[in-house]
């Protein structure tokens, strides 16, 4: 079988890993570690392509587990040694005309030095049957100097559409969204609420691909309301779009919820003391209480990791998890919740 390697948010190694074994079914996990995971699957390169949580993925060329060929110029040479044994599924280049050679050295793109470059291309064109192209490329080779002392060779399939300037202020990447919603364990009878929907990246991932009884979503901004109701009604997803308050869930009866996802404010940009931060958290996890089913979840993207924390007991809210995480640069965490099954006296 074909071995692969993806790239996902630091922390989620364990979500990673089971989401990958449910999704692929044959998947056979050679190398994990934090952020990164090598395995071999049997499935179409289309359906390896179409798993969202994974921020890159890339058919796998060559690992460098000993450190002294890890580096840049050792597997460059070492892939050029070798190039007869490349082996390249025609689905890779399919449909494509130009391809490039790029190289990264602990997350930094680095330059490779005219006659080396010239040389891979020599060997990868006709591996590929495919034209350079270094500014507009269908496809990438990379070769991946990682800190941990590894190394690897692999091309580029995943391209995903949203980037950091295409998305909305504050908006979460798809990819992040989606992992959010697989901690939130799906399930097709879910009904499920985004409380703090702005943009709504969480709730269209949820309704896109995920199945749910009924996908619901609300924030307090009109306009941001507005814009999601147009954007759902333009994607064609089913999500109902309410303007609330997520300290007063009014739309929402008691234990009406299975689940909640969502990406609350931080409070790292506005004028808000740790008092008035505390006691917003408090309210609105006595507010998540109020709607969730007993055994139902809430999961949480938080920054302010202590004073959410000192939040917590005023719900009768479990803390199942928390995975530590940055996201865009910063420190933050997923905090996995879940409401109290109710007992009976004995």
């Amino acid at each position: 079988m074909p071995s692969y390697f993806s790239t996902f948010a630091s922390g989620l190694q364990e979500v990673a890993q089971d989401a990958l074994a449910r999704q692929l079914g044959d998947a056979k996990i050679e190398l994990a570690l934090d952020g990164l995971i090598v395995y071999q699957t049997g499935q179409p390169i289309q359906q390896i392509k179409n798993i969202r949580f994974f921020n890159n993925t890339f058919l796998l060329l060559r690992l460098f587990q000993n450190p002294r060929e890890a580096a840049l110029a050792p597997m460059m040479t070492a892939v050029m040694k070798a190039a007869d044994a490349l082996v390249i599924p025609p689905a890779v280049t399919q449909a494509a005309q130009f391809y490039r050679i790029t190289a990264s050295r602990h997350n930094q793109t680095m330059p490779i030095d005219r006659d080396t470059l010239a040389q891979l291309e020599r060997v990868f064109s006709p591996k590929l049957g495919l034209r350079v192209h270094r500014t507009l490329p269908d496809v990438e080779v990379w070769f991946l100097e990682r800190s941990e002392g590894l190394g690897l060779a692999g091309i580029r399939l995943t391209r995903r559409a949203a980037t950091e300037k295409e998305l909305q202020r504050g908006e979460l990447k798809p990819e992040l969204a989606n992992i959010l919603c697989l901690i939130s364990e799906p399930n097709k009878d879910d009904v499920f609420l985004d409380p703090f929907a702005g943009s709504g990246a969480i709730p269209l991932e949820r309704a896109r691909g995920f199945p749910a009884r009924r996908v619901l979503a609300s924030d307090i901004n009109p306009l941001a309301v507005k814009h999601l109701r147009a954007r759902a009604a333009q994607e064609k997803v089913r999500l109902a779009v309410e303007e609330c308050d997520a300290l007063a869930l009014r739309h929402v009866a008691d234990g009406a919820l299975d689940k909640i996802v969502t990406d609350p404010p931080w409070g790292l940009f506005e004028a808000q003391n740790a008092a008035a931060l505390s006691a917003f958290y408090a309210a609105m996890l006595r507010e998540f209480e109020r709607v969730l089913k007993p055994g139902g979840l809430a999961i949480v993207l938080m920054g302010q990791k202590e004073l959410f924390e000192g939040a917590i007991p005023a719900a009768q809210l479990e803390t199942l998890n928390r995975y530590d995480i940055l996201v865009s640069g910063k420190k933050a965490a997923i905090y996995k919740l879940r409401k109290r099954a109710l007992t009976s006296d004995p």
